[in-house]
């Protein structure tokens, strides 16, 4: 009776422990299963670049799996609840004694792996989770009192706490399952709703591009990483995003070969890494925060007060704001970025953010979908976690009357203007007024989110 692998985002072989426990089986036989579930990921405001992204991505993952004897079995269903009942067909139809995934943390995901452990234990298969997003499991890290923390320094030096603690998990070489009489299923390079993405050019998928990605960040960047991230004229950041976002590196992959060099401890490490450790903390933060708080993946604010804010609707701005025609050379270098490449500089991620949410006031949700729909990284928790951050109404968000100027920006992190050249070269401000005033846009926004708050107190 085989293992059956069910993948989701977790495109690799290494430190993956679905994958392990799968391979530990008694009958030392595994078939992999990846469902595409288009319908939901249209509803979840996934894009082309995402998708393409993944299928290829999955493709490398294939020739992997293909080497240690298991098939890959694809299947194309449109819902979750589809999805589930693929599931069950497949572990059924191949006798198999049990069904592994990686956790997810999203309301949807949940409820569909709740359905598949219901439709499983009817026919007497087992169905087992493991995590393998996160380095330490979000139930693991809380406060003295047993809440979830909700600010993300002390989130931080609790989860150093833990880390030094428990150590990262050994290395694991996998032996080559039994081979099975079963041909493995085409990947599909585009799917219905997601034609495919003509900026997959620019990015290699897989595993071993992502750990080509990692070694070269790790050869030189990541040594002043804590001076050059902030800066988008520099190749200084890792550029990992859209291989954690697929599952084609994991979290401990990036943090093993720092251990191994600067030892257990992140904060006797040097400023680069010890900084970049923060960032991959960061992103652990906002799936724990997805964990303990359903209204993320509600997309409501974590700050219950800030449902009374008036949003402003400006369809002109919010369109000149996508199609970089702000007038703010550093806003509009930022959006061509994403537009051509799929991917923008983190620093620009807030920049953008700021000004659509706070000097023109328009709804984060509404930036929020733009980016998932564009970004070739689109991940849910970080994208929300980022924009609720921007916007002020998450969780240790930036306070509401800390609002960037973008021009003073530019001047700190893009002084030679290189980046502003090279993606917004059509730029002059002599012919190009921007679409706002950036002191009376600052205060406007201030003053909605004092009204909000009177409303609430």
């Amino acid at each position: 009776m085989p293992e059956l692998l069910w993948i989701r985002n977790d495109l690799r072989i290494a430190d993956n422990p679905a994958l392990t426990m799968a391979l530990q089986g008694t009958d030392r036989s595994v078939i992999g299963l990846f469902v595409c579930t288009p319908g939901a990921w249209k509803q979840d405001d996934w894009g082309s670049p995402r998708v393409t992204f993944l299928l290829e991505s999955l493709r490398e993952y294939q020739s992997s799996l293909r080497k240690l004897n298991i098939p890959l079995l694809v299947r194309i269903v449109d819902s979750h609840a589809d999805a589930a009942r693929v599931v069950q067909d497949v572990a059924s139809l191949h006798s198999c004694s049990s069904v592994h995934a990686g956790l997810e943390f999203g309301l949807h995901e949940q409820a569909r792996d709740q359905e598949v452990a219901t439709r499983l234990a009817d026919v007497g298969i087992a169905f087992h989770l493991h995590h393998d997003q996160m380095v330490i499991p979000p139930e693991n890290v809380l406060t003295k009192t047993g809440t979830s923390f909700k600010v993300f320094t002390p989130f931080r030096n609790a989860w150093n706490k833990q880390f030094i603690g428990s150590g990262l998990p050994p290395v694991v070489e996998h032996t080559p399952a039994d081979p099975l009489d079963i041909a493995s299923d085409p990947v599909p390079s585009e799917l219905d709703g997601f034609p495919a993405w003509a900026g997959m050019s620019r990015w290699n998928p897989g595993h071993h591009a992502a750990l080509r990605q990692l070694n070269r960040f790790l050869s030189n960047p990541i040594g002043s990483y804590h001076v050059d991230r902030n800066r988008p004229d520099i190749d200084g950041s890792s550029s990992l995003s859209p291989w954690l976002a697929v599952g084609a590196i994991s979290p401990i992959s990036c943090l093993r070969p720092l251990v191994q060099e600067h030892g257990p401890d992140p904060q006797h490490w040097p400023a680069g890494p010890g900084t970049w450790q923060s960032e991959l903390v960061w992103r652990e933060f906002y799936r724990y925060v997805m964990h303990h708080n359903p209204r993320v993946s509600m997309r409501m604010p974590m700050q219950e007060w800030t449902e009374q804010l008036q949003w402003r609707k400006d369809d002109d701005g919010f369109a000149a704001w996508c199609e970089g025609r702000t007038g703010i050379d550093i806003v509009d270098a930022g959006m061509h970025q994403l537009l051509e490449t799929g991917w923008m500089h983190n620093r620009m991620r807030m920049i953008t953010a700021m000004f659509l949410t706070k000097n023109l006031l328009i709804d984060w949700r509404h930036g929020e979908r733009f980016f998932a729909r564009h970004l070739v990284d689109y991940d849910f928790p970080s994208n929300n976690g980022g924009w609720q951050w921007a916007a002020s109404t998450g969780t240790d968000a930036a306070p509401y009357f800390r609002i960037f100027n973008p021009e003073r920006q530019a001047v700190l992190f893009d002084p030679d203007h290189e980046y502003r050249q090279r993606w917004n070269p059509g730029f002059s401000p002599m012919t190009t007024p921007p679409i706002v005033n950036l002191v009376e846009t600052r205060r406007r926004a201030i003053e909605a989110f004092k009204q909000a708050r009177t409303v609430t107190s």
